[in-house]
C-alpha cells in the first residue's frame, strides 16, 4: 500500500515543488520512504519533506510514498523495466506475485522482494512481445494475469504520457484532473486540491485506463469485473452453493493473509465481520477484532458476547458525544466529502482503526461487499417480492459496481489516514464470480426470507458460528454503533434544527449526488427515517466544513 501521484506541465510551471507538496499532503499513506521519477532518473528519500527541488524545469514527475507490508523497507518505487523503457508505480496488492515471478525470473532481473515489482516485468514482457508498439495492449494483457487490486501509473521513457490504470472493482482509489498549467493524478483528491487542481476532478473508473499527455483521454476499458450477469446462474442447489463459496472465501482470506502473522478485523458483531474473523483465526497466528461505537450500542453489546463465545480477541473504543463532535472535522477532511451518510458510517470505522493503529497493525480486514453479493440489505427482499429475481439482480450488481465511490474510496482514506491497509476478502474475483453465480432464491427463500444472505449465513454455521449469531438481523454501521441519532443531537446542540431548513436548502440537497444504495433508492422500499439523515444534520456539516476551511467535494 502507498500513495502515488504525478504531474505533467503544460508550460514552464515548477511541477517538482508541486509534486513534493502533493506527496506531503498524503504522507500518512506512506511513512516508510519516498520515491521520485524526474528527467529519466529515479531518486529515493526518507520522506517527502526531504525531496530536493533544485531541478525545477522538468516536464513530468512521478511520486511514490510507501507503506511497507510485502518486502523490506529499502525498495521504494517507482520501478524501471530491465531495458529501461518503462517506469511504473503501483498502489495495491498482487496476490499471485510469487507464481508470476517464477514464470518471469529467467528473463528478468528482480531488484526487490515486493509484490509490486511483478507489474513492471509483466508490462515489459508484453510490451516487448508486441514490438514496443502498443503499450495499452501490454497493459490489458498484464492486468489479465494479475490476481490482486491496483492503481497503477505507467510511463514510456520515450513519451511524455502517463497511463493510469485501476482494478476491476476500483478497490484502490485514483483521481485525476487539470488546470491551465498542469495535469495530475493522486491517490487522494486533497493531493490535487492542495496544488491548485480543483473541481472537477475525476475518479478513474474501475477496470479502465486514462492517458494523461497534453490533455486527458476518455476512459478506456481494459478489464471486466468478474460478475456472472446471467439470469440462469449455475449454482441452483444450496449444498453446491455453500461448498463452492466456502472454497472461494477460504482462498480469498488465505491469499490476503499470506506472510502475515498479525491482522486486525473491523468488527461490528454482524455476520460479515464475524465470518471473516472466524476463518482468519484458523489461518493467521494473531487476529484482533476492533469495535467502535457509542457506549451501550448494539454493536458493542453483541461484539462482546460474540467474541466471548467464539474466543476472539476484542478491543473496543467506546465513544461519547464529545468524542464524536471533536473528531468530525478531521473525518470530513479525511473522507473528502461532508455527505451526512458518509460521515455517519465513517465514525465507528475510524474509531476502530485508531485502536488498530495504536497496536501497530499494518493490515486490517473488513466485511465490505457481502450485502451486495448475498442480498443482505433489507430493501432487497422488498424488491424481490415486487419485481422478481431478474430486477433484484440488476440492483445488486449496480450496487456492487458502485462500491468504489460509495464505500471503498471512503474506507481506503480512513484506513490510510492511520497508515493501515484495508483488505476486502468478499471482493475477491473468485468470491464475486461465485456469489453472482448463485440462484438468488437460495439467499431469499424459506423461513429465513426476512434476513437474506442465506448461503452466506449457512456457511457461517458450517464453520462453527452459532445459528443465533449467523442469523443476527442486519443493522447498518451507523445504526448498530449508535451514531445515527448522535449526529442529530450534536447538530441540535449547535443550534441546527428543523426551523432552519428552507425550501431552497431542500432543493440544494436534492441536487447532490446520492452515495450508497440506501440514499439512492433503498429508502423507497424501507423505512425512510431509518436510512436518511435529517436535513439539519447536513446543514450542520455544511457549516462545519466552512468553519474549519475543509475542502470537500460536493457534487450537485
Amino acid at each position: 500500500m502507498c500513495g502515488i501521484g504525478g504531474l505533467i506541465s503544460k508550460d514552464s510551471t515548477d511541477i517538482l515543488t508541486l509534486t513534493k507538496t502533493m506527496m506531503i499532503t498524503m504522507n500518512k499513506r506512506g511513512p516508510d520512504g519516498t520515491g521520485l521519477f524526474i528527467d529519466k532518473k529515479l531518486y529515493q528519500y526518507e520522506s517527502p519533506e526531504k525531496i530536493n527541488c533544485d531541478n525545477s524545469n522538468t516536464k513530468l514527475t512521478l511520486g511514490h510514498i510507501r507503506l511497507a507490508i510485502v518486502g523490506d523497507k529499502n525498495h521504494i518505487q517507482p520501478f524501471q523495466s530491465c531495458d529501461g523503457k518503462l517506469v511504473m508505480e503501483h498502489n495495491g496488492e498482487i496476490y499471485n506475485y510469487k507464481e508470476l515471478k517464477k514464470r518471469l525470473k529467467s528473463d528478468h532481473t528482480f531488484v526487490s522482494n515486493t509484490d509490486s515489482e511483478i507489474v513492471i516485468h509483466l508490462l515489459e514482457h508484453y510490451y516487448k512481445e508486441n514490438g514496443f508498439s502498443n503499450l495499452l495492449d501490454a497493459i490489458k494483457k498484464t492486468v489479465a494475469d494479475i490476481d490482486g487490486i491496483y492503481a497503477i501509473a505507467i510511463k514510456d521513457q520515450n513519451e511524455d504520457k502517463i497511463y493510469l490504470v485501476r482494478d476491476r472493482l476500483g478497490i484502490r482509489p485514483l483521481y485525476y484532473g487539470q488546470n491551465n498549467n498542469i495535469l495530475g493524478f493522486a491517490s487522494e483528491r486533497k493531493g490535487l486540491w492542495q496544488i491548485g487542481i480543483r473541481e472537477p476532478t475525476f475518479s478513474l473508473l474501475p477496470g479502465h485506463c486514462v492517458i494523461l499527455s497534453d490533455n486527458i483521454s476518455s476512459p478506456i476499458k481494459i478489464a471486466e469485473p468478474s460478475v456472472n450477469y446471467s439470469n440462469n446462474p449455475p449454482l441452483t442447489k444450496l449444498k453446491d452453493a455453500i461448498s463452492t463459496y466456502k472454497k472461494a472465501l477460504y482462498n480469498s482470506i488465505k491469499k490476503r493473509s499470506q506472510d502475515l502473522s498479525r491482522i486486525g478485523i473491523i468488527f461490528s458483531g454482524g455476520i460479515d465481520s464475524v465470518l471473516v474473523a472466524k476463518i482468519a483465526k484458523e489461518l493467521v497466528p494473531h487476529v484482533t477484532c476492533y469495535t467502535s461505537g457509542i457506549a451501550g450500542s448494539d454493536d458493542i453489546k453483541f461484539s462482546k458476547v460474540i467474541a466471548d463465545q467464539l474466543d476472539l480477541d476484542l478491543k473496543i473504543n467506546e465513544l461519547n458525544i464529545k468524542d464524536i463532535e471533536t473528531m468530525l472535522p478531521n473525518i470530513l477532511n479525511i473522507i473528502e466529502t461532508n455527505n451526512s451518510t458518509q460521515a455517519e458510517v465513517s465514525i465507528p470505522i475510524y474509531g476502530a482503526l485508531k485502536l488498530a493503529a495504536k497496536d501497530g497493525l499494518r493490515v486490517v480486514f473488513t466485511g465490505q461487499g457481502a450485502d451486495e453479493l448475498f442480498a443482505g440489505y433489507p430493501w432487497y427482499a422488498h424488491i424481490y417480492a415486487k419485481y422478481g429475481a431478474k430486477k433484484l439482480k440488476e440492483y445488486m450488481i449496480q450496487d456492487l459496481l458502485l462500491l468504489y465511490k460509495e464505500t471503498l474510496e471512503r474506507e481506503d482514506k480512513l484506513s490510510m489516514s492511520n497508515s493501515i491497509e484495508m483488505r476486502e476478502p468478499f471482493l475477491d474475483s473468485d468470491v464475486v464470480k461465485t456469489a453472482t453465480s448463485i440462484d438468488l432464491r437460495l439467499n431469499l427463500a424459506g423461513k429465513d426470507d426476512m434476513f437474506g444472505k442465506r448461503v452466506h449465513r449457512e456457511l457461517a454455521i458450517q464453520v462453527g458460528i452459532p445459528k443465533h449469531i449467523a442469523y443476527r438481523e442486519k443493522q447498518a454501521a451507523q445504526h448498530g454503533a449508535g451514531i445515527h441519532g448522535i449526529l442529530s443531537k450534536i447538530a441540535e446542540k449547535n443550534g441546527f434544527n428543523k426551523k432552519m431548513i428552507t425550501k431552497e436548502y431542500i432543493e440544494n440537497i436534492s441536487k447532490r449526488e446520492k452515495l450508497g444504495s440506501s440514499e439512492r433508492y433503498g429508502y423507497l422500499f424501507d423505512n425512510r427515517i431509518s436510512w436518511n439523515s435529517s436535513p439539519w444534520v447536513q446543514l450542520y456539516l455544511d457549516r462545519l466544513t466552512n468553519l474549519n476551511q475543509i475542502t470537500c467535494e460536493i457534487k450537485r
